[in-house]
């Protein structure tokens, strides 16, 4: 039993235990002051097991009371045999898990109670109201004893639970952490393959640019002497040639290239054909309508495939989630950039790995030449935004 029950026991029954033997000093008739405090201490000690074994405390009290009515009868107002069996009352309703044994030591308590006065117990029988008294006070000790016990079994059924939730939490925990590592790493994987496949594509821009320079260069050359105009015009179109080929180079320098996977040898797409891409998307049953504003002027070549890989991908996308619902694209020129969207009514959530994956290349394109990207939600309607700056370095 734990040191902290041991000790409030002991002082209950040290409590009960002096009411007792001021009870044996007042009191009047038979027997002697020695056999009064016998009889003190006797129906009071048995209190200290009372939570071990609550049904034998019950049964030494009411034969320590039985002796007590045969060896000292006639002892005058004498009230301290009522607080141990109260006592005795609660914690048999509190602590004895045999339900039968429980009841019948409680029965038995009630009849010693309402018995003793009969007996002789006091000075005359005891009126009616005495005897509803007491039955009052051994209910209230049973009853109360019965509630703490009802209070205690639901405090302990509530920390089970607790400590079952708290379980469960700590699992869920662990499961979203290991859901959050592998999307982490899937991203990283989506964004090293993405990488590769952008890095391909503006090797073979870059590779198209300096052909070009070659070719400004060796017809500048054979005019240098006899057509110097035309030489320069060469010229000034291969310094703009290397100057976007030059850009291109810096946006590839962070990308990490398959080296075990060739390039694409055909030629690349470029928003020139986004007609075409709106044609086979709109083959393929997807409601399209194609919006262009602006003029679209000069675009770097690495841009240009930027743009249109994107538009491809997000129409990609509305025609795996959202069949045949209406998509519109707009494309905006400005002198800054390129404005790209690409909405849809979504009948489905855009989800599973190979819609994340399209998300991350579109952003991933875009980050590379210093844009932005958006894909969301917006009344309805599943948005894809982008700007592209023409100047991005």
């Amino acid at each position: 039993m734990p040191p902290r029950i041991r000790t409030s026991d002991a002082l209950l029954t040290l409590a009960l235990m002096g009411w007792a033997a001021i009870e044996a000093l007042a009191a009047q008739g038979p027997g002697s002051l020695g056999q009064r405090l016998v009889f003190a201490v006797a129906v009071t000690a048995p209190l200290l097991l009372r939570r071990r074994a609550p049904v034998a405390v019950v049964l030494v009290l009411i034969g320590v009371l039985a002796a007590r009515i045969l060896l000292l009868p006639g002892l005058e107002e004498s009230t301290f045999p009522f607080p141990s069996l109260l006592v005795a009352t609660f914690s048999v309703a509190l602590y004895e898990r045999r339900r039968w044994a429980g009841v019948l030591a409680g029965i038995a308590i009630a009849a010693a109670m309402v018995s003793l006065p009969q007996v002789g117990y006091y000075d005359g029988p005891a009126s009616l109201g005495e005897l509803l008294l007491l039955a009052f006070f051994v209910s209230g000790a049973w009853i109360g004893g019965w509630l703490v016990r009802l209070r205690l079994r639901q405090l302990a059924v509530a920390n089970v639970a607790a400590e079952r939730a708290a379980s469960h939490a700590d699992q869920l925990a662990e499961e979203i952490a290991r859901t959050a590592l592998e999307a982490e790493r899937a991203a990283e994987e989506a964004v090293a393959t993405e990488r590769a496949r952008i890095a391909r594509e503006i090797h073979d821009v870059v590779a198209h640019s300096l052909s070009i320079v070659v070719v400004q260069a060796g017809a500048a050359e054979s005019l240098m002497d006899g057509d110097p105009d035309r030489a320069r015009e060469h010229i000034a179109a291969a310094r703009r040639t290397a100057r976007e080929a030059l850009t291109e180079m810096r946006h590839v320098l962070d990308v990490t290239r398959d080296d075990e996977t060739q390039p694409d040898l055909a030629p690349q797409p470029t928003l020139e054909r986004i007609g075409d891409l709106v044609d086979d998307s709109r083959a393929a049953g997807l409601a399209v309508t194609l919006s262009v504003e602006g003029r679209r002027g000069a675009v770097p070549a690495g841009l240009d495939l930027a743009a249109f890989r994107i538009v491809q991908e997000a129409l990609t996308n509305a025609r795996r989630h959202a069949g045949q619902t209406p998509t519109t694209v707009r494309l905006r020129y400005d002198d800054e950039g390129i404005d790209i969207e690409v909405s849809n009514a979504m009948t489905a959530e855009v989800g599973g790995r190979g819609g994340e994956r399209g998300l991350i290349g579109m952003r991933e394109r875009a980050r590379l030449y210093g844009g932005s990207l958006d894909a969301g939600r917006h009344g309805g309607m599943f948005t894809v935004r982008a700007r592209l700056p023409r100047s991005a370095t």
